[in-house]
């Protein structure tokens, strides 16, 4: 014991003189200045930033920053191979700078570790807002598949971090149900968030009740900096380089669209990387010289989606969807062989890979966009309701796992209420339209909703398999009594969710009126359907489905099935 103290005391010893030492004199200009130490010893080239200028350390691991310190944070981009310390999953790789010009002192510990081979677990759209039980099945439902799906790697010994894609809060209730973003580290605590989580801002988490200036964008973000860090940064893990991203542009233009306490304006924003990140992310991709360095980019709405067989951009200004913002933010990845952008926002599984359709935009060949489903599904509303926890597409609430070994990037889904082992749901069409034949709940829902599909009339022996997760490179086989079916992929509205939303949320049967905007139960196609005609009604089908990197799912599905809201 007396050896193990002696140790630990010389080594805060160590990094006391390292830290400690003599004030440099600082260049002319500098306003923000330190050291940074990897285990008490000095590490040099380690990039810093302030989220404006781009700077690395010397050989005495000392930096020195010219910064207007408007952003309001000194960050380092963690170095491979080493970590930062961790409070309640919140790592501490950014410190908060004053208010005045006078140069100040922020240094950073780092500790050697080694995670060339770890795994990301990606999630986005938390949407806490104290309502429908959020907290409650947060801690019940989510974060314990986290830890399920985190523990297979720590029993290996490989390193677990978490990447979460904005929308923590919601904005509209931050006033008026007091859950707003600086409650949103106390949630991670209460949890006991296991493994080190990096964020970005989503829309929600603005102030909503920012004025309206040519400020508004960066006003309403004070919030989320002052407790959450810098709204972009970068940080390496192994072999890879991550980069973090604001890619919503707060408007909160005037007027109203609801009436929820303390909110000014619409809320409404923009989508595209601003010229200040722009600069910065030149300069911080410049620090990356080996361009086969796999780039994970990580902004709340996502880069690119498909329609209509073609590829179009989610990136907007003054409300217009715009080709030259996408190309000009490719364009600062050209010289890298793979990037991936994580994004979210959009609450459904739209993995996006850009060398599907280079008509448009030729700069995306390098780029997958992983647009992944929310957490919440569908605002944790279907859940609350004792039904599965699912999003607006049908398809469960959940997050993406990317297990990184060197170079190599693969990625899979995990849902809230099946984990990684289930890839797909099936229906048997037969039961459904008996369901919507025999419930007089759903045969009044469909009369005053028309707009909904009707599947009471569907043929003899179809049968719908929703895989949620399809992407480019995914296959599905369907065979019966041995004999291999033909599979057609067909959008179509998944009564599930039409059972677990939209019918508890109809006006129609005095529930009252709804409390979310209308545009949210709105019927929908659900993407990635398939459907097969089987021979009869009563034969057993054989599903397999296959992702990009070969992992096979395999269900027996014995029919009939029966159709319940927790069908699985």
């Amino acid at each position: 014991m007396r050896i193990k103290v002696l140790t630990a005391i010389a080594i805060l010893l160590a990094g006391t003189v390292a830290l400690g030492a003599k004030t440099p004199k600082l260049p002319k200009g500098c306003t923000v200045y330190g050291t940074v130490c990897c285990d008490g010893t000095a590490m040099p080239g380690v990039v810093v930033s302030d989220g404006c200028k781009v700077v690395t350390t010397d050989k005495k691991g000392r930096y020195f920053l010219d910064s207007d310190k408007r952003n309001g944070s000194v960050f380092v981009s963690i170095p491979s191979c080493t970590e930062v310390e961790v409070k309640n999953g919140m790592p501490s790789f950014w410190q908060a700078l004053s208010e005045d010009s006078a140069p100040e002192e922020h240094n950073f510990s780092l500790t050697a570790v080694d995670n060339r081979k770890h795994a990301i677990v990606a999630f986005s759209d938390l949407h806490l807002a104290n309502v429908f039980d959020d907290q409650t099945q947060l801690e019940e439902v989510f974060v314990p598949r986290l830890r399920e799906e985190i523990g297979k790697y720590q029993e290996q010994g490989i390193r677990v971090y978490c990447i979460n894609g904005g929308d923590s809060s919601y904005d509209r209730y931050w006033y008026e149900n007091l859950y707003a973003i600086e409650d949103f580290p106390k949630t991670l605590a209460d949890n006991a968030f296991p493994v080190p989580m990096f964020c970005v801002m989503g829309n929600h988490d603005n102030d909503g009740a920012t004025p309206r200036s040519e400020d508004t964008d960066f006003d309403a973000s004070a919030r989320y900096r002052k407790v959450m860090g810098p709204t972009h940064y970068s940080f390496n893990l192994g072999d890879v380089h991550y980069v973090m991203l604001d890619n919503i542009v707060y408007r909160n233009s005037e007027g109203r669209i609801d009436s929820y306490e303390g909110i000014t304006g619409k809320r409404d924003y923009d989508v595209y990387i601003t010229d200040d990140q722009m600069e910065w992310l030149r300069l911080d991709l410049a620090t990356v010289t080996d361009k086969t360095t796999p780039i994970v980019v990580t902004m709340h709405s996502p880069l690119i989606y498909y329609k209509g067989g073609k590829i179009l951009t989610k990136f907007r200004i003054d409300g217009v969807f715009t080709d030259q913002l996408c190309r000009d933010f490719a364009a600062q990845f050209a010289e890298f062989e793979q990037v991936h952008i994580i994004s979210g926002h959009v609450h459904k599984n739209l993995c996006c890979h850009g060398s599907d359709d280079l008509s448009t935009f030729p700069e995306i060949a390098n780029i997958i966009d992983h647009n992944i489903t929310s957490a919440c599904g569908c605002w944790w509303q279907t859940r609350s309701r004792n039904c599965l926890s699912l999003a607006p597409d049908g398809g469960p609430a959940g997050f993406e796992v990317f297990p990184m070994d060197g170079k190599k990037v693969e990625w899979y889904f995990v849902s809230n209420d099946d984990g990684a082992q289930k890839q797909f749901r099936v229906f048997d069409m037969n039961s459904v339209r008996d369901y919507y034949r025999r419930n007089g709940e759903m045969r009044s829902f469909l009369k005053h909703n028309p707009e909904h599909i009707d599947y009471s009339d569907i043929e003899d022996n179809w049968v719908y398999v929703h895989v949620w997760a399809w992407e480019t490179g995914w296959k599905i086989s369907v065979r019966e009594n041995g004999r291999e079916l033909k599979v057609v992929e067909k959008p179509s509205e998944n009564p599930q969710f039409t059972l677990s939303h939209h019918l508890p949320r109809a006006s129609w049967d005095d529930n009252g009126a709804p409390r979310w905007q209308d545009k949210f139960n709105v019927a929908q196609k659900t993407g990635h359907m398939f459907r097969v005609r089987a021979g009869a009604p009563d034969t057993t089908l054989e599903v397999t489905v296959t992702d990009c990197f070969g992992h096979e799912w395999t269900e027996t599905v014995v029919r009939p099935k029966t159709f319940t809201k927790n069908m699985r």
